[in-house]
């Protein structure tokens, strides 16, 4: 695999795990309330569910496996209920788009975007929980410092990274998102500047591929 691959497939993940970020279009029952809230997204969840949209600037620090240095992309991702995530990074011009009907994923350096089916974009709803609705339902939680969560999902081994741990700020509000797994080592997601807004609806969350751009499904799971 290539570096421009690597990064590529890192970007996707980050929508996957972004995806944290938005939610199933009817949340378990178990963590519907907000006393089943992980201390890690309580806040944000309510903040979300309370105005419709969330918006956050985002910069994504994944490390070099061949122990180069680590590669920095910038970003934002907005996210709204029931099930929607929308990155965009600055560097590469690529967007990603996941809702709970499939999505899309645009790719500038080939000039092409790709379409998600809607069972790819369910293979992130283990982290879908998480953000949007809290995530106690699936989510075992332990405190590992102040402001700093480290979560397992409690009943399906092997659908989680080695570990997946939420920084807060003061405010409550995710700082970072660090994902470490064999095949892909360490990343780091931090959030910025967080903002909560009226929902914009789907048609926000769909991208359309610029005149010139091939346009392809994708075959693969993620």
């Amino acid at each position: 695999m290539t570096r421009r691959e690597s990064h590529s497939v890192s970007l996707v993940a980050l929508a996957m795990l972004a995806a944290t970020i938005a939610s199933a279009a009817t949340p378990p029952a178990s963590i519907r309330g907000g006393a089943e809230r992980l201390r890690a997204t309580r806040v944000l969840a309510e903040r979300i569910t309370a105005s419709g949209r969330g918006e956050a600037r985002v910069t994504l620090t994944r490390e070099d496996a061949m122990g180069g240095p680590p590669r920095v992309d910038h970003g934002s991702v907005a996210l709204e209920p029931p099930d929607r995530v929308r990155l965009e990074f600055t560097e590469t011009g690529e967007k990603i788009a996941v809702r709970g009907d499939g999505g899309e994923w645009l790719q500038p350096h080939l000039r092409q975007m790709v379409r998600l089916r809607s069972e790819q974009a369910g293979a992130a709803s283990w982290l879908w929980d998480l953000f949007l609705h809290g995530g106690r339902g699936r989510f075992a939680e332990r405190e590992a410092g102040r402001g700093r969560y480290v979560l397992a999902l409690r009943d399906e081994r092997g659908a989680v990274p080695e570990t997946l741990a939420v920084s807060v700020d003061v405010a409550g509000l995710p700082a970072a998102l660090e994902v470490s797994d064999p095949s892909s080592g360490r990343s780091t997601y931090r959030f910025t500047a967080w903002k909560f807004t009226r929902a914009r609806g789907r048609n926000a969350f769909v991208i359309r591929a610029p005149h010139g751009y091939t346009v392809a499904e994708e075959t693969e799971r993620f």
